[in-house]
């Protein structure tokens, strides 16, 4: 078996790997939901019943009920945008503002272009958005009380002029400037 064997023969492997875990965690995902279910309804719920029937048949129909609901989900199954992907959408979507955009209104953005922040719910999400851009200093800021914004992009409306070749901003000169 040469190298290229063994790589191809080691992909499928992880590629395998992968689609264990992939099903792992959308059944974990499942059962969370389920039971948080538990929790905010006030429907009855009954364990099912320990009839005569197959219990490998019922387990391969829960899976394959469990595998349709979940593709039925957005966002389960998708994986998190990298973050060479996610600072691409981020500066396109900031180059279109007209003004900074605040945290939740860059998140539905990113949301409009398929970009996945890769958290299971919105809260997270917004702090996990909020982490991200936190890596992007060199391209972004945070206009204080406006939003993000391109970092070689004057906002006079919020005080905010692009440095020169000195990144660096004295106490005096931070004005309304929140640099993360």
């Amino acid at each position: 078996m040469n190298a290229i064997d063994k790589l191809q023969a080691e992909r499928q492997r992880l590629v395998g790997r992968l689609a264990e875990i992939d099903k792992i965690l959308g059944q974990y995902e499942e059962l969370q939901r389920v039971a948080e279910s538990y929790f905010t309804t006030n429907a009855s719920h009954t364990p099912p019943s320990d009839s005569g029937a197959d219990p490998v048949a019922m387990r391969e129909s829960k899976e394959l009920e469990t595998n349709l609901s979940m593709s039925a989900m957005p966002g389960v199954r998708r994986p998190k945008t990298p973050m060479v992907d996610f600072e691409r959408a981020v500066i396109e979507v900031l180059s279109e503002a007209e003004e900074p955009l605040d945290r939740s209104v860059l998140y539905k953005a990113l949301l409009d272009r398929d970009v996945v922040i890769g958290s299971p719910d919105e809260s997270s999400d917004l702090n996990t958005l909020s982490a991200r851009m936190s890596r992007m200093k060199e391209k972004v800021v945070n206009v204080r009380g406006h939003g993000y914004w391109l970092k070689d992009r004057a906002f006079p409306d919020g005080g905010y002029e692009p440095q020169g070749g000195d990144d660096t901003l004295s106490p005096g000169d931070r004005g309304d400037l929140d640099m993360f």
